[in-house]
């Protein structure tokens, strides 16, 4: 899937409009919204009818994920070299998906996230190329994407998927002082860097992208709207992929299913169980002698590894005539 600037114009679009949800009223933007870094600032997303925008969103049907950021999530699965393969890209908390591509089809197809229940698994592809194909604003955009007008389900997620690479965020303090800018990180975030390699938490969080991308079991606190549903989400066998540490500062609360309100909720959350009766996965870990002050410093380097200066903007309209984005 060769990324084009009509492609991503196309994906954007598409990103944006409604028209892709089965009652017209959710857009991947829905949740994943510029102003909050490409996520949403909500423990739990919201898909199908609900309404509002990140933290005010409300009613519709309950996701039982929180939203990950799409900023970087052309780089998922990249190695300690910088290589990466686009298909063999864990995506989704539990890795069911392997490609931004495979990811934008299974949202499509959920009956919760935007397909709704009016629609059916099987039909819900061949129904947006129609809805698609009777715009001629989209004819024209995927004859200039593809190059030709025949708009089918591997084309609509492969423009998808080539707007949300090219979301990249890759100017953080962090980076500059890789790249030789000795004075983008402050004395704090310098000791904050080395703290957070002595306490082991390079052991996952690693790599140009800060995770190893890997399923790990970890003694997450329950959220207390799943339980009250009686919802158990046993993710990948109980096991959940290690988020990247890049853009945080954008897209609390934390952990896969939002229990972790900030930042520093999440840093002490590793504090807490780092000894082996809580979890193999992590008896490596070193908090024994970590104060305040190196917390703080700790804290002030994760922040370091987020850039504000990513791509912003908000289509006016969209070839559907929909409200971009939905219902928020």
């Amino acid at each position: 899937n060769p990324t084009t600037d009509e492609k991503v114009k196309l994906g954007k679009l598409l990103f944006w409009d409604p028209i892709l949800s089965g009652n017209k009223d959710i857009a991947c933007a829905s949740c994943h919204h510029p102003n909050h870094g490409y996520a949403e600032n909500l423990d739990l997303s919201i898909g199908v009818g609900g309404s509002g925008l990140s933290e005010n969103r409300h009613g519709g049907k309950l996701i039982h994920r929180n939203a990950p950021t799409i900023l970087n999530t052309a780089f998922n699965g990249m190695d300690e070299d910088g290589a990466v393969d686009p298909l063999n890209s864990p995506m989704f908390w539990d890795k069911r998906a392997n490609s931004l591509e495979e990811q934008a089809l299974l949202v499509l197809q959920s009956d919760v996230e935007m397909r709704g229940d009016t629609i059916s698994e099987d039909d819900i592809m061949q129904v947006l190329s129609e809805r698609l194909l009777n715009i001629a604003e989209y004819r024209s955009l995927f004859n200039n994407a593809f190059g030709d007008e025949t708009i089918n389900a591997e084309r609509i997620t492969q423009a998808i998927a080539a707007f949300e690479r090219s979301l990249i965020a890759s100017n953080s303090p962090f980076d500059l002082y890789a790249r030789g800018d000795e004075n983008a990180l402050t004395d704090q975030q310098i000791r904050g860097m080395d703290a957070f390699v002595e306490a082991g938490c390079a052991q996952c969080h690693d790599g140009p992208m800060f995770s190893d991308f890997e399923l790990h079991q970890l003694p997450v606190k329950e959220n207390a709207k799943l339980v009250q549903l009686g919802v158990v989400d046993e993710g990948n066998e109980k096991r959940f992929r290690t988020p990247s540490l890049r853009n945080l500062s954008f897209t609390a609360p934390y952990m896969h299913n939002g229990t972790e309100a900030t930042l520093r909720d999440a840093i002490l959350f590793y504090d807490d169980i780092a000894n082996p009766g809580n979890s193999e996965e992590l008896a490596n870990l070193n908090f024994d002698d970590v104060d305040s002050e190196t917390l703080d410093a700790i804290e002030a380097f994760i922040h370091a590894l987020s850039d504000n200066s990513f791509d912003k903007s908000i289509p006016q309209t969209v070839p559907s005539g929909l409200t971009p984005g939905g219902n928020i």
